[in-house]
This record gives structure tokens, C-alpha cells and sequence, in this order.
């Protein structure tokens, strides 16, 4: 994301860090400690999001129960910050009442109904493994992601997307003989419109992300809507890690809000700081997203009602092509089911 004169965004990167930090909450879990029957305020306390209730969000609750089942070991939470990337709030136009298209996603998404808001999402995917596509050029760099979120999907006032999931980037080979770079990992950003503070991905040392892991990942909102609980869980590794963040300072130095405008579930291609257009994506094969769904509530009367993939809107990417002029579209979302649907390369 770059900032609005499209040069790319500087920031003292310490400061960042100290930033993250001081608005995150995480503590390693001790040895035996028991996700299913703690406390809320002791999971409140370690940075987990809250225990869905079984009676009134079902499927929340069964896939909370798998991501963190006993054989789950917890790993702490350190980050790393990435070099500034243009990505977040996608450009898009209709196509049909159920589909759409757009530059950098592809995937899917969910608006609430009758008066609620989101306060979860959660999906289950196997990670990709990038390669260059057919008539790529070895010079350029394939970066993809798979990730779920929040809202984004259209300029409101005060946008923000948190975003959480995994990146899969194939960058070129340096020095003479060399061979291209694959790298894996799991990835959040809070972007922020125009704010270059929030242009920094932010890679988890842990948990490790290796091609075909089977990742599941939660976001839960706060009561107050200014923080979000954010856990993930690499299956194949039996690994998981969990932190809840308050939300970016507004100009008035007081957290944005989580309006749970949109859920989505996403396959997207960032861009490079000062260029607007994506950088290529890589043929990632096929992702299909399962056990999708959300929570929403309604904040005046605090029902809470769960909502799956049923109604969702189905995004296209495409690529604008030259001599000839021509639109072509290299990943195309596909439903499959009410919790599951498949974005593919073609």
C-alpha cells in the first residue's frame, strides 16, 4: 500500500516495532494448559479469542475445538516487519449480482444482514505451492497470498482491513547459476488508508509454513470493536499461535473501529511500493477454502447469529494485457458448497 502521492511510504521500523508490541497482547500458554476449559479471562489474558458458545455458534465452536485440540502445541509470538508492499482495498467492478472482478483478489465475501455486524471469521486452507507460470519470465517476482478478513471490500469512511493467513513469493535468482527463491509464511497486516505506518506486512516467526500445510485461521473482533484476537494453526505441524491487537490510532489518537462490514476470504497478488499495478502471480494450482463462516452480532440487542458462504459474492482476478489490448483473468473463484468454494489458476 502506498501513501497518496504513489511514492513508497518511510518509516522508522524500531518504532514500528514498539508499536505492534505495545498494542498487542500474547503470552505462551504453560506447559498443559487446556484452550477448551480455561476461563474467558484467562484466555482474555494470553491473547486468545474467545470461546465460542456451543448452543449458539455451533460451527464456530467445532472449529475452535479442532484448532486448538489436545495435541496442539502453542508456540510464542515474535514478528518480523517486511519491506512496505501496495495491496489492501481491492479495484473491482461487477459483473453480476453474485460475481465480480477484480486486480489483486480473487476469493470471496459475505455482507451481514438485518442490522448486524461481524465479530468472526474463520477458514481452513492448504497452502500453495508457487511456481512461475507458463511463459513467466525468470526476472520477475510471482508474490501471492491466501488470507481471511475484514471489511475492505469498498471505500467507507475510515477503512481499515485486518487480513491474516499465509504468503507464498517466488523471488529471482541473484548471482551467476543461481536458482529462484521460494519462501513461505504466515503474515497479518492492519492497513490502514493513507496511513504509511500500516504499509508493513508483518511475518510470525512461528508457526513455520511449508507448501501443502493445512492451515486453520480465526479473527474474533472485541466487544468495543477496537481489537482483534488473531490465532492460527498449521495442522500438518501441530502448532499454533495466538495475539490479539488493538486496532491503528485514528489522527485523534484513539483506535479505528472494526465496522464487520464484509467477511471475506481471499487469494491475492500485492504490488511493489510506488507502482499501483501487482506484481505477477504465481501459478499457485488450485486453494480450496473450507469450514468458511462468520459471526455477526447485533450490537444493540447482542444476538449473535452465524452466517456461511449461502449469498456470497464470487471475485474474479484479472489482468489487463497488451498488443493486443485484451482483459485476461488468471484466478477464478468457484462455489462448491455452503463452507467451501476453490479459487483456481488458469
Amino acid at each position: 500500500m502506498s501513501d497518496r502521492d504513489g511514492q513508497s511510504p518511510t518509516y522508522d521500523t524500531e518504532s514500528l516495532k514498539k508499536a505492534i508490541k505495545d498494542s498487542t497482547t500474547s503470552v505462551l500458554p504453560p506447559t498443559g494448559f487446556r484452550t477448551l476449559v480455561a476461563s474467558q479471562d484467562e484466555l482474555k489474558s494470553l491473547g486468545f479469542p474467545r470461546r465460542p458458545d456451543p448452543v449458539l455458534q455451533p460451527a464456530e465452536y467445532a472449529f475452535w475445538q479442532k484448532m486448538f485440540g489436545p495435541t496442539v502445541a502453542f508456540e510464542a509470538f515474535d514478528f518480523q516487519v517486511l519491506s512496505p508492499v501496495t495491496a489492501g482495498l481491492r479495484r473491482s467492478f461487477d459483473q453480476s449480482p453474485r460475481r465480480e472482478s477484480s486486480l489483486n483478489w480473487s476469493g470471496a465475501y459475505i455482507t451481514p444482514r438485518d442490522g448486524t455486524v461481524f465479530s468472526s471469521v474463520w477458514g481452513k486452507f492448504q497452502v500453495p505451492t508457487p511456481t512461475r507460470p507458463a511463459n513467466g519470465r525468470a526476472s520477475d517476482r510471482y508474490y501471492s497470498s491466501t488470507w481471511i478478513g475484514f471489511d475492505g471490500q469498498r471505500r467507507y469512511y475510515r477503512s481499515t482491513l485486518p487480513q491474516f493467513g499465509t504468503a507464498q513469493h517466488i523471488d529471482p535468482a541473484t548471482g551467476v547459476g543461481g536458482s529462484p527463491t521460494t519462501t513461505f509464511s504466515a503474515w497479518w497486516q492492519w492497513w490502514v488508508r493513507d496511513d504509511p505506518a500500516q504499509a508493513f506486512p508483518k511475518t510470525l516467526v512461528s508457526p513455520k509454513i511449508h507448501a501443502g500445510d493445512l492451515i486453520m485461521c480465526l479473527m474474533q473482533v472485541a466487544p468495543d470493536r477496537t481489537k482483534v484476537s488473531f490465532a492460527i494453526t498449521n495442522l500438518t505441524t501441530s502448532r499454533s499461535v495466538q495475539f490479539s491487537q488493538t486496532a491503528p490510532l485514528t489522527n485523534l489518537g484513539r483506535p479505528f473501529k472494526i465496522p464487520g462490514a464484509t467477511a471475506e476470504w481471499v487469494m491475492e497478488r500485492s504490488a511493489a511500493p510506488g507502482n499501483p499495478t501487482p506484481m505477477q502471480l504465481p501459478d499457485y494450482g488450485t486453494v480450496v477454502f473450507h469450514d468458511c463462516g462468520a459471526s455477526a452480532i447485533n450490537m444493540d440487542t447482542g444476538a449473535t447469529v452465524e452466517r456461511n458462504l449461502s449469498g456470497a459474492k464470487l471475485i474474479d482476478m484479472y489482468v489487463v494485457k497488451e498488443n493486443p489490448e485484451r482483459t485476461e483473468k488468471p484466478s477464478i473463484a468457484k462455489p462448491v458448497d455452503s463452507t467451501e468454494f476453490l479459487t483456481y489458476f488458469r
